[in-house]
């Protein structure tokens, strides 16, 4: 069914329209997707770097947001939100300029700080996106690289 099925069948619904789009729950619904299949999913990932330098961290974390999308087929329209965290050791960089040069600086981005746990994972970054999705929970691959792999070792690659 073409987007404008959807859009006729919306209108006529009485259910509002936003950019030719059918809106579900207050957000418009991605092309070739029905009204109600997609539902807010939190994707998880980490990576880490070498060294403290502003460039370590913007390229690793572009690798990370890549990759996270790339797997969950995520486009730019559903996503909702990214919070990123560092290890206190990570001072060179925003995480969140990565997600900017990958030009999601229209999705509201929030760095903070990781806890400084005894033990923990050393200059490691940390995401959590918030995007919508129509893949089941089971089938959501979260990602986890370089030095950062061991933290969730029950995930498939």
């Amino acid at each position: 069914m073409a987007i404008n099925s959807y859009v006729d069948e919306a209108t006529a619904a009485g259910r509002p329209v936003a950019e030719g789009r059918p809106v579900s729950e207050g957000r418009p619904v991605s092309e070739g997707r029905s009204v109600g299949q997609e539902r807010l999913v939190a994707l998880r990932g980490a990576t880490t770097v070498d060294a403290d330098e502003a460039d370590a961290v913007i390229e690793r974390t572009r690798e990370l947001l890549s990759a996270l999308l790339e797997r969950n087929a995520v486009e730019h329209d559903q996503l909702v939100s990214i919070i990123f965290t560092s290890t206190r050791d990570l001072r060179s960089a925003f995480p969140a300029l990565a997600a900017r040069e990958l030009g999601l600086g229209d999705v509201p981005l929030l760095c903070a700080g990781e806890l400084d746990v005894i033990g923990g994972n050393p200059k490691t970054i940390r995401v959590l996106i918030h995007c919508y999705s129509g893949l089941p929970r089971a089938t959501l691959r979260h990602v986890y690289l370089h030095d950062a792999k061991h933290l969730r070792d029950d995930l498939p690659e």
